[in-house]
């Protein structure tokens, strides 16, 4: 008897997992055709092919919805590098990060151009602020809360399709010279908040007026 309960709970897990992979990849297929446009919770079901209360009973909200295009897309897309868990595991990332956004450009290009590939994107957005500000807190556990943010976003946005769109386009750096690139920035800035201690993310005028007034020995 138990084992046949075990059974029938599997399937049932089976069949609602793949209830829910028709549900994304409807979704993914109407943005696609709709150039980026949002498609009704309606418009899903009818191309799933199940009621919309089975879309609302895998995703209550919209917002679940776009999260779970997003995850979908990046499956489909191959991208399977995710968030850092640390700053080591930051610079260990860059390179894959990028090399799996090189693979799919068109798509990646989608995500952060189309008002639908940005929502979807912006869906994450609590998990990569908790990611970059626990990377930040392990590299500089002595900044300031509000300093960590600083220096958590501009981590994050070197680590980001933004920053692969704009070194693709504006300089025609791709693959292992724009993972250099990314990666270099952020071995810098790592280096920087290792040695910070709780002084502020701001430049230093008194530095930059060192380094402009000293001049090299004849």
């Amino acid at each position: 008897m138990s084992s046949v309960r075990s059974y029938n709970s599997a399937l049932r897990r089976d069949q609602a997992e793949a209830t829910r992979e028709r549900i994304l990849a409807a979704m993914a297929a109407l943005v696609e055709e709709g150039e980026g446009q949002a498609p009704t919770n309606r418009a899903v079901a009818e191309r799933a092919r199940v009621t919309e209360v089975t879309v609302y009973r895998h995703f209550p909200s919209r917002e679940l919805l776009l999260k779970g295009l997003w995850e979908h897309l990046n499956r489909k897309d191959g991208i399977r590098v995710g968030m850092p868990e640390s700053p080591a595991d930051l610079r260990a990332k860059i390179a894959p990060l990028l090399a799996s956004f090189d693979t799919n450009p068109a798509q990646i290009v989608a995500r952060v151009t189309t008002p639908q590939g940005r929502a979807a994107r912006a869906s994450l957005d609590p998990e990569r602020r908790e990611a970059f500000l626990a990377v930040v807190a392990q590299a500089s556990p002595a900044l300031p809360e509000g300093e960590q943010s600083k220096a958590a976003a501009v981590l994050q946005l070197l680590y980001s399709a933004y920053s692969w769109l704009s070194l693709r386009e504006q300089w025609n750096l791709t693959g292992q010279p724009a993972a250099d690139a990314l990666g270099w920035a952020i071995e810098v800035l790592l280096a920087d908040l290792k040695s910070r201690g709780a002084a502020s993310i701001a430049p230093d005028p008194f530095a930059l007026f060192t380094a402009s007034t000293v001049q090299p020995e004849s």
